[in-house]
């Protein structure tokens, strides 16, 4: 299994209890330290890099994301599904998880643009400020925009935050190779 964006473990402990083996993904040496820890579990191999960059070096049967399409910018969406796909063995399958737009889900120091914006600002702690990409998808559109790019989807959502779903490659769409580095679209 491959996970993207791994982050501080939450869902890798999860997964872990299904898959043999997973290659967990993060562009931060603290998220992996802290997953690292948190887990301890010699079936999870740690990658540290930029999902943009990273070049898969095996084929997965499982690939899942938590919590990260909703940061991957617009211009980057074509890019990243056409790495997802060059990352699948045949038969394998994308399970996601992430937020849906509520004016209720975000924390008391993260504001929201709006339904249709493509950025969010972040407060930490000590009071520094971001912007950082933040793209809601509903699950029927997500679902059709996939469709587009030759995947087959299922999308739903919860009553108030969360789309989930699966996704593969649709019968008979092409193979794929990972995309050249810095390739957008």
């Amino acid at each position: 299994m491959l996970e993207i964006a791994c982050g501080t473990g939450l869902w890798t402990r999860h997964l872990v209890r299904y898959a043999d083996a997973i290659t967990a993904l993060d562009a931060s040496p603290e998220m992996i330290a802290i997953n690292r820890a948190r887990l301890g579990d010699e079936r999870v191999r740690y990658v540290l890099t930029d999902i943009y960059a990273w070049q898969p070096d095996e084929r997965y049967d499982a690939v899942f994301f938590g919590f990260w399409l909703s940061h991957v910018p617009p211009a980057r969406f074509r890019a990243f599904w056409e790495l997802v796909r060059a990352c699948l063995a045949p038969g394998g399958r994308v399970f996601l998880v992430d937020s849906l737009y509520s004016e209720s889900s975000v924390a008391r120091d993260h504001g929201l643009e709006g339904r249709e914006a493509t950025a969010a600002l972040r407060r930490l702690n000590d009071g520094r400020e971001f912007r950082v990409v933040k793209v809601f998808y509903e699950p029927a559109e997500l679902a059709a925009r996939l469709g587009t790019l030759d995947w087959q989807a299922e999308v739903r959502g919860t009553a108030n935050y969360f789309p989930y779903g699966w996704a593969a490659p649709a019968a008979g769409a092409r193979p794929c190779r990972p995309p050249a580095s810095g390739t957008s679209g």
